[in-house]
């Protein structure tokens, strides 16, 4: 027997795992279900200038891309997650993908590089990164945020599959560009980002602004106390 053919679920186990999941969603449904927060559905993008006390806006209100970034490339640094719920296991957010952009021949093609990740099962909020991007021939930086919702834990059992307590990951895009036209504008400054759900608005952005406390960079309010809604802060500079 092949080792393919001894690790393949058997017929008679799918047939009755299958089963017992149509029959615990059409009879527990929205009761089941319903205990399992949505993954986030979009991201709220902020943007606070690199000035002393300078208060965070939309990023979509940056009128025009900074060109210095041409043949200089960019510094990205990123501290971790702010914000977070007390238990680990309730925050979203969980890896930073940064795309870089290469030749294969004739063909241009991405290539993800996992820049910084944490985990809700250990409660690690992740280290302190600083990468550097190039941004000279398609004048842009591609980013994927993956979210994740469900239980935080290890591997998955065939009780977590009944219970629909299995992870559910959605990766989401983010890109800073110096083109004209539609697109978040890349400038010096801090961007930082909020996962939503469905019926979330943005944050109040003129209410907060970005200070780094303990070594990590959050949003802080009027009264100095920091946003309590799931965000990260990305430091972008020039890399020479």
């Amino acid at each position: 027997m092949s080792s393919d053919s001894r690790n393949a679920i058997g017929r008679r186990e799918f047939l009755y795992v299958s089963s017992a999941l149509a029959l615990a969603t059409g009879t527990l449904g929205p009761r089941l279900f319903a205990q399992e927060a949505p993954a986030p559905k979009r991201l709220a993008l902020g943007y606070a200038g690199f000035e002393e006390n300078a208060k965070a806006r939309d990023a979509g209100s940056i009128p025009a891309g900074d060109g210095a970034f041409i043949g200089r490339g960019a510094r990205i640094s990123l501290s971790g997650i702010s914000g977070i719920a007390p238990e680990t296991r309730n925050r979203h957010t969980v890896d930073l993908l940064v795309h870089y952009s290469y030749w294969d021949g004739a063909e241009r093609r991405a290539a993800p590089f996992r820049a910084w990740a944490c985990s809700r099962s250990t409660g690690c909020e992740g280290n302190p990164v600083r990468f550097n991007v190039p941004v000279d021939e398609q004048q842009k930086i591609v980013f994927t945020i993956e979210t994740e919702r469900g239980i935080a834990g290890g591997g998955t059992s065939r009780r977590d599959a009944m219970s629909g307590a299995v992870p559910e990951s959605r990766a989401l895009p983010v890109t800073l560009t110096l083109a004209s036209g539609e697109g978040t504008k890349l400038v010096r400054g801090f961007y930082i980002i909020v996962p939503l759900f469905e019926n979330d608005s943005e944050p109040a952005w003129s209410s907060y602004e970005v200070k780094q406390p303990e070594d990590r960079w959050v949003l802080v309010d009027r009264d100095g106390k920091a946003a309590s809604f799931e965000h990260f802060v990305l430091r972008i500079d020039y890399a020479s």
